[in-house]
């Protein structure tokens, strides 16, 4: 289990993704991903409209971290290897840049596609 964060709110949605974690199979653990990364990329938007640059940039860096967990999670055999490694590999680096040229229109997307992923799951 992760250390438990000092701020209360954030200590309650570690201990919630933990337990959604804690023996999901291959499929959840996408789902979990993929919701994990939206809720953060949504976290971005909310912090970047207050102008708080370090709320933004330590959500960009937890959504890239959950898209960078996709990208390793894409099963070999998955006849949609290619097109999944390519798009989350694009996201991930969109939200990366994001940490130094916040693009609201970019993220929107990123958030859109995995959105669409999300759904099919």
């Amino acid at each position: 289990m992760s250390p438990v964060p000092q701020d209360p709110a954030a200590a309650y949605r570690r201990i919630e993704l933990d337990a959604r974690v804690e023996g999901s199979d291959a499929l959840e653990l996408a789902r979990v991903c993929l919701d994990e990364a939206i809720a953060q990329l949504r976290r971005a938007a909310l912090a970047e409209a207050r102008g708080n640059r370090f709320a933004r940039n330590d959500a960009l860096m937890r959504a890239a971290a959950g898209i960078a967990a996709l990208q390793r999670g894409v099963a070999r055999d998955n006849p949609l290897r290619g097109p999944l490694l390519t798009l989350y590999g694009s996201a991930e680096l969109a939200v990366r840049a994001a940490l130094a040229d916040y693009r609201r229109a970019v993220l929107d997307r990123v958030s859109d596609d995995l959105r669409d992923i999300r759904a099919l799951l």
